[in-house]
């Protein structure tokens, strides 16, 4: 039998389905159970491992494929990413989803162009930006809003509820809490609205 004939059987010793048995996070590397054998500890391709790179953890019974070359299963890389019954597909619409292990999502329409980002409860967004953010549209907020710095508004404000301050409000110099009203007389009088 020739090289070509058993070239079937080759190419099942080179790629080979099996599932991920264990998981080294700080080594970067799996051990992956393949019917009867459990390999070494091997590495898995990313989306990125250069200066740009993409860290995303494998799980225990997610299925990968193994390319191992000269058919040395020892030294095969793990590609991951493969469906299966544990993880079966996420989405079944034209949006483009990352879903988390806690239910958190990120996710593209590119028909509505629309972007979500969404987090179960309990859950914080944090954006680290020491050059600033820029907001370009109209923003809404829904829930409260907290701001622990200074706010300086280059545009009229209108607001449908009541404003209140725990300290003083000055319009240029004028206090609300300690400016006068002058032409009114000492005694029970009371003056007119600010003019």
């Amino acid at each position: 039998m020739t090289a070509e004939d058993d070239l079937p059987g080759r190419m099942g010793e080179l790629i080979r389905y099996g599932t991920i048995d264990s998981v080294d996070l700080p080594g970067g590397r799996i051990a992956v159970r393949v019917g009867e054998i459990v390999t070494a500890n091997l590495r898995w391709l990313t989306g990125a491992a250069g200066g740009t790179s993409i860290w995303i953890r494998p799980k225990v019974g997610e299925q990968v494929v193994l390319f191992a070359p000269d058919a040395d299963i020892e030294g095969a890389i793990a590609m991951r990413g493969v469906v299966c019954n544990a993880f079966p597909p996420i989405g079944d619409q034209d949006r483009d989803v990352i879903r988390f292990e806690d239910g958190a999502e990120l996710a593209y329409d590119p028909v509505t162009h629309g972007l979500e980002a969404t987090l179960p409860g309990g859950g914080k967004a944090t954006v680290t930006a020491p050059g600033g953010i820029k907001f370009v549209g109209d923003v809404e907020i829904q829930g409260q809003l907290k701001v622990t710095d200074n706010v300086e508004l280059e545009a009229q404000l209108h607001a449908v509820g009541e404003i209140s301050s725990d300290d003083d409000v000055k319009a240029g110099s004028i206090s609300l809490k300690t400016h006068k009203h002058g032409q009114v007389q000492p005694g029970s009088g009371i003056s007119g609205v600010p003019q």
